[in-house]
């Protein structure tokens, strides 16, 4: 599992000015490795897989993919369980299945660490 070793940092801390309005914070990744971020929804119309392409395909299978259903507000929309399908996944597309027919939407994060 990768890990991160990393802070955020203020920029604006860094000047030596002194106005009248303060400026709002400009924050700064400092680490050590690269970090590679796509975040995306998969639309679910009535089925149990959907599948995310990403934008900018990652350098290798070595990342981790959070799924999350969102509400719909129907009552029930959202009571599905949403997991990834390892074995389809590639570094261009994420297979996304529910363990029951789904109508709604999934947002879908995929971090690359190093």
């Amino acid at each position: 599992m990768p890990k991160l070793r990393a802070r955020m940092i203020d920029r604006n801390r860094f000047s030596k000015r002194y106005p009248l309005i303060r400026a709002p914070k400009k924050f700064t990744y400092l680490g050590e490795s690269d970090i590679a971020m796509e975040v995306g929804s998969v639309y679910f119309d009535n089925a149990d897989t959907g599948t995310l392409t990403f934008e900018v395909p990652l350098e290798d299978n070595n990342f981790q993919v959070v799924a999350t259903p969102r509400d719909s507000g129907d009552a029930g929309g959202a009571d599905v369980n949403v997991y990834i399908d390892g074995a389809n996944t590639t570094s261009e597309k994420v297979v996304i299945k529910t363990s029951a027919l789904f109508t709604g939407y999934v947002d879908v994060f995929a971090v690359r660490i190093g």
